[in-house]
């Protein structure tokens, strides 16, 4: 059972090294998820997608998840760009952080990992609860965002995949080599 015994429930200690490396993730997720193109009604690509890959990485599910909520509110608030806050979307940041946390924290990082994590987080948040926070504030049928939103995340899944691999590959080894 793969899902039970290669995911990872704890996050690092906190501690003022954590807190500054969450600090950092977080400005990162928030410059990053601001880099995209299309419309928040419907379907939006960008590479937000880099930030909570990193931010799972170094900080586990709990903290990745209170860092994508923090970076959820500060997009919201100081860096809203006209678009509604809507308080799904702030737990879809959480339910987001939790997952890669439990995927990738102190895990060896494979492309098979790489690959399932961004199934599950394309499933259950981009799928699942980002079409249903769009579906409650626009009232667009969910038929017609599905037949929108699925083919646009089955291509990017693969994609997100291949780039989220490269980045923690190179990470990974940037990591090795600090602590020797």
């Amino acid at each position: 059972m793969f899902f039970m015994t290669n995911l990872t429930w704890r996050s690092p200690k906190l501690n003022t090294r954590t807190i500054t490396l969450a600090a950092m993730l977080i400005a990162l997720q928030t410059v990053l998820s601001k880099l995209s193109f299309g419309s928040d009604s419907m379907v939006k690509i960008g590479i937000g997608f880099i930030g909570t890959t990193l931010i799972g990485y170094y900080l586990g599910p709990w903290l990745g998840g209170i860092s994508l909520v923090l970076a959820d509110l500060i997009k919201s608030t100081i860096f809203a760009t006209g678009s509604t806050f809507f308080i799904g979307y702030t737990f879809s940041a959480f339910i987001s952080g939790v997952i890669v946390g439990a995927f990738l924290y102190q895990q060896k990082i494979t492309w098979q990992r790489l690959a399932i994590y961004q199934f599950v987080q394309i499933l259950v948040s981009n799928i699942f609860f980002n079409t249903l926070w769009i579906y409650l504030m626009y009232h667009t049928p969910v038929w017609a965002l599905l037949s929108v939103r699925v083919p646009k995340n089955v291509i990017m899944w693969p994609i997100e995949a291949i780039i989220s691999f490269m980045i923690l590959r190179a990470v990974s080894r940037f990591d090795t080599r600090i602590k020797h």
